[in-house]
C-alpha cells in the first residue's frame, strides 16, 4: 500500500521539464513511491489544435443561448454513467477519446512548428454544464481556454485510463495522481491511515492537495481514531466533504470514481469545455461526482519552478500553502 492508501500511484509530467523529474525523483527516493511515470502532453502538439478544432465544432451544434440553459437544458448527461461506472466492463475509446490520433494516444507525440497550435485564440471556458459566455478582452485568465489547459485535461484522462484498464483489478483499488511540482508531508502514510476509515462507501474522488476554496467549509466525518498527541489541534488531518477544491496537484480516485469521472470528462459537450480543475469542481457542486478533502493538504504546490499551465505568469498563482514539515520543507 503506497503513501498509506494508493494501490497505484501515477505521476504526471512534461518530458520536457526535466528540472522537475529531478526533483520528483527525490521525492520518489524519500518516500519509496513506486509510481508509474504518465508523459504529459506537450502544449505544443498538433493534437491539441485537433481538440480546439473539435471544441469549436461541439459549440456549433449548440441551440442559441435563448435555448441552452440549465433550467431548460437540452444538455443530458448520459443515463448509463452510473451503471458503467459500478461495472466490470471494458471501457475502451469513446466520445472525445477518439478527438485526437491513435499516434498521440500512445505518445509519439509530434509538436507544431508555430507559436500558437490554435487558430481559435478566444475561446471561453464554459460554466455549469454548458453554458458559454462570449468572448471579451476584458475576460480574466482563469476564463480563456488555452493549449496548456487542454493538455493540462487531455494527460490526466490518459493517466486515469491507465488506472482503469489495468489487468486485475478489483472494486477496492485506489490511485493516487500527483503533478510534478509538489510537496509531501513526511509523515503522509500515518495521516491517510488516521483519516481514510472515515471515508463513506462509494466515494469518489479525494482531495489530498487543493487551492482556492474553503475545504473546510462542511464539517469534518468522525474519526474512530485518535491522532497522537504530538499533533496540535490545527495540525491534525481531517477529512470533510468537497466544497469547491481547485488545483489538480494531488488526488485518489477509488477504481468506480475513475471509472464515473472518465465517462463525464470525455463526453463532447462537456470534454475540454474548461480546465480541468473547474470542471473537477462542478462536477462536485452539481452532485455528479462523491468527493472529499483532506484538511490541511498533505500534498501541496511548491512553485518554485516556472508554470506549465500559466505561462509567463512566473511560478504560476498566487495561492500559497505550507507543510507541517514536507520533503522539501516547504
Amino acid at each position: 500500500m503506497q503513501l498509506g492508501i494508493a494501490s497505484e500511484v501515477y505521476l504526471i509530467s512534461l518530458p520536457g521539464r526535466p528540472d522537475r523529474r529531478k526533483q520528483m525523483e527525490h521525492l520518489q527516493a524519500y518516500k519509496e513511491i513506486n509510481w508509474t511515470i504518465v508523459d504529459a502532453l506537450d502544449p505544443s502538439d498538433i493534437a491539441i489544435g485537433d481538440i480546439f478544432e473539435r471544441i469549436v465544432s461541439q459549440r456549433s451544434l449548440q441551440p442559441s443561448r435563448g435555448h441552452w440553459n440549465d433550467l431548460g437544458s437540452v444538455f443530458r448527461w448520459p443515463a448509463d454513467i452510473n451503471a458503467i461506472a459500478t461495472s466490470t466492463e471494458y471501457l475502451g475509446a469513446s466520445g472525445s477519446d477518439l478527438w485526437t490520433s491513435t499516434n498521440t494516444q500512445d505518445s509519439r507525440h509530434t509538436t507544431s512548428s508555430s507559436i500558437s497550435v490554435s487558430p481559435h485564440p478566444n475561446i471561453t471556458c464554459a460554466t455549469q454544464d454548458h453554458s458559454v459566455p462570449s468572448f471579451k478582452p476584458s475576460l480574466p485568465d482563469w476564463m480563456i481556454l488555452t493549449a496548456p489547459k487542454i493538455s493540462c485535461w487531455y494527460s490526466h484522462v490518459s493517466a486515469v485510463r491507465k488506472f482503469i484498464n489495468r489487468v486485475n483489478t478489483t472494486p477496492e483499488d485506489v490511485a493516487v495522481f500527483l503533478e510534478d511540482d509538489i510537496d509531501v508531508e513526511k509523515d503522509i502514510e500515518m495521516r491517510m491511515r488516521h483519516v481514510w476509515p472515515s471515508l463513506p462507501q462509494g466515494w469518489d474522488m479525494v482531495f489530498l492537495g487543493h487551492c482556492w476554496s474553503n475545504e473546510s467549509f462542511y464539517s469534518a466525518l468522525p474519526s474512530s481514531r485518535i491522532m497522537s498527541p504530538l499533533y496540535d489541534l490545527p495540525t491534525q488531518s481531517r477529512i470533510h466533504p468537497s466544497y469547491s477544491p481547485r488545483c489538480t496537484h494531488a488526488y485518489a480516485l477509488s477504481l468506480s470514481g475513475a471509472r464515473r469521472l472518465l465517462q463525464h470528462l470525455r463526453y463532447p459537450p462537456f470534454a475540454y469545455s474548461r480546465a480541468l480543475d473547474q470542471a473537477f469542481s462542478w462536477l462536485i457542486e452539481s452532485g455528479r461526482l462523491r468527493a472529499f478533502s483532506v484538511v490541511p493538504s498533505v500534498v501541496i504546490q511548491r512553485k518554485v519552478l516556472s508554470s506549465d499551465i500559466f505561462s509567463g505568469s512566473g511560478v504560476g498563482s498566487a495561492w500559497r500553502e505550507h507543510l507541517v514539515d514536507g520533503v522539501f520543507g516547504t
